[in-house]
């Protein structure tokens, strides 16, 4: 009877773990899907208020390594440039709050609706808590989540600004996010938004703060776990492996800033 036991034993557990194997070409997870499919829906829900206003719009939770990872969307915001009000990304700031749990980044995040662009104005209020936190905290480089239709040709869009590596926002990490994310996307950089906008966060981190960045544009159909106001849903298989790519890219980075923090003496 032991090895019935041990196939029903394995498939339960299968059932629950939910996880990728490696030979399929996709990440493989660390954690039951369950586990972080509901924690960002919980979050969603529970945090994330598009149509509210609040004073401060945004959330900011402390983290143990030089890496910041900033949803400047996550909430409904107003281009000013445009004139208009444009919806949230919807589940750029639950991801970012757990990615950062899952790596011990810093974590900025749109919470409640603003009326700026956090992303795209100058001088926002965001735009002053980034600083700050970058300067506290000596981060080295900012990973920046935003959100585009499920109609994109394109599972991520990593803006970088330019493609040559002397004038890219992050030419120190811009191998590992190829490597991290070889077999998932032929292309990932500056296929349609390339962060190279003045008022950008990647600009900004770059430009005006000194510091390294990147700006990824995620479709829906890997992030979005439970439409909050449409009944969109994404393959959950698809949300997990963005969510486990996304952390080893953040991994690989903080390992690369310790190690030539320590060839630098």
């Amino acid at each position: 009877m032991q090895c019935p036991l041990r196939i029903m034993a394995a498939v339960l557990v299968a059932g629950i773990m939910f996880c990728l194997p490696p030979e399929t070409g996709k990440a493989d997870c660390r954690e039951p899907a369950v586990k972080i499919t509901d924690e960002m829906r919980q979050i969603e829900f529970a945090r994330i208020n598009y149509d509210d206003e609040a004073d401060p719009y945004y959330g900011y939770i402390k983290g143990s390594i030089p890496v910041l990872i900033s949803a400047p969307h996550g909430a409904k915001h107003f281009r000013t440039a445009e004139g208009v009000w444009k919806e949230a990304d919807a589940y750029t700031s639950s991801l970012a709050i757990v990615l950062g749990r899952l790596t011990g980044a810093h974590v900025l995040f749109v919470k409640n609706k603003t009326e700026e662009d956090p992303n795209n104005d100058a001088g926002t209020t965001y735009k002053k808590a980034l600083e700050k936190v970058v300067k506290e905290n000596h981060i080295k480089f900012v990973l920046d989540l935003h959100g585009c239709e499920a109609r994109r040709p394109f599972k991520i869009d990593v803006g970088i600004i330019h493609a040559s590596r002397s004038l890219c926002s992050c030419p120190s990490y811009r191998d590992v996010m190829e490597e991290v994310f070889a077999g998932f996307e032929p292309r990932i950089f500056n296929q349609r938004f390339s962060a190279a906008t003045e008022g950008t966060i990647t600009c900004f981190a770059r430009n005006s703060l000194n510091i390294e960045a990147a700006q990824i544009e995620i479709n829906a159909n890997y992030r979005i776990v439970e439409g909050k106001t449409t009944g969109f849903r994404a393959d959950p298989r698809n949300v997990l492996d963005l969510v486990e790519r996304l952390r080893r890219v953040i991994v690989a980075i903080d390992k690369k800033i310790t190690e030539d923090r320590a060839g630098n003496g």
